[in-house]
């Protein structure tokens, strides 16, 4: 017998999308879905185009609030879910037919308490690269999942929000920060950290549109003390829990990022931030770089330190 499925979509300023997102959900080979559109004051025509979906399914619940952001959106759908699993898709994304049936069996498979599958990023109107739909699955405890947001390969799949299922428990005491952007760097560790399984299956079967207006689209342009903090709130949050494995991984990539925005923020004529960020950098590295591991890794921050670095 399947499980409820809540399928939580924030809408706003969509219109040009959200059919296209809505439709890859209703038309999910698992049927057994409550699907809830979370209308964020949106001032187009995505309030329409809700309760026109609501009409036309019952498994289609609707939303309507002021405007508060994207955390706030999800938090209130997570508030009203009443399936047993809880999911996410962005609406000017979209999803593969089969991938809440594929995380769903692995969860059940696994017993597992969140699945992630992999992600293609879209282009216009093709998607980018191979689009695999393999499911080789490999199987961390909630502290493993943790470290795969601190690797290359994995950060992307690791670290959103949307291309996973999840126990509904797990948000029993965690919700998305309102008022932030990179709300999910501020709450995916907690998620993971609060497993005692996952599941990842190799399967690319979220389709990650890339759109230049889109709130990603202006962070690239755009610094935001944000990214910064949430890794500050990572490094107490496992410092008090003694994980100093993860707090050196944490240590690292905010090193790293600190260094990254300096020479952006430079590039851009922003020199008096520029040279706040790195002076943190260097007090940074002056404490911390006896803690790092990998030698790859200390030679790369020795670099930052005294070189002239391009991104």
């Amino acid at each position: 017998m399947q499980d409820l499925l809540s399928i939580i979509i924030p809408v706003y300023k969509v219109e040009k999308y959200l059919p296209r997102c809505v439709d890859s959900v209703l038309n999910q080979s698992y049927s057994n879905l409550e699907i809830i559109l979370v209308d964020d004051g949106s001032p187009d025509g995505c309030p329409e185009i809700c309760d026109d979906y609501c009409g036309k399914d019952a498994r289609i619940r609707v939303l309507h609030k002021e405007n508060g952001g994207l955390s706030d959106a999800r938090n209130r759908g997570i508030e009203i879910a009443r399936g047993k699993y809880i999911g996410f898709v962005d609406s000017d994304d979209y999803i593969h037919q089969d991938m809440y049936m594929n995380l769903w069996m692995n969860i059940k498979r696994e017993e597992a308490d969140i699945a992630v599958c992999g992600i293609c990023k879209v282009y216009g109107e093709k998607p980018a690269g191979d689009i695999s739909f393999e499911n080789e699955a490999a199987v961390y405890t909630g502290r493993g999942a943790v470290k795969n947001i601190f690797d290359a390969k994995l950060y992307l799949s690791s670290v959103v929000a949307w291309n996973k299922l999840y126990k509904r428990e797990l948000f029993h005491a965690v919700r998305y920060p309102e008022g932030k952007i990179h709300e999910d760097e501020f709450t995916t560790y907690k998620l993971f950290w609060e497993s005692a399984k996952v599941v990842y299956i190799s399967g690319k079967y979220y389709y990650y549109y890339q759109r230049d207006d889109s709130i990603m689209g202006q962070r690239k342009v755009e610094f935001s003390a944000d990214i910064l903090e949430a890794y500050e709130q990572m490094n107490e949050y496992f410092t008090n829990a003694g994980e100093w494995d993860i707090v050196q991984l944490i240590k690292y990539r905010y090193m790293c990022l600190l260094k990254k925005y300096a020479v952006q923020l430079k590039k851009a004529g922003e020199y008096s931030l520029s040279d706040k960020l790195e002076n943190i950098y260097k007090t940074e590295y002056k404490k911390n770089i006896r803690l790092i591991k990998g030698i790859k890794r200390k030679i790369r921050l020795w670099m930052y330190r005294w070189f002239k670095i391009n991104f």
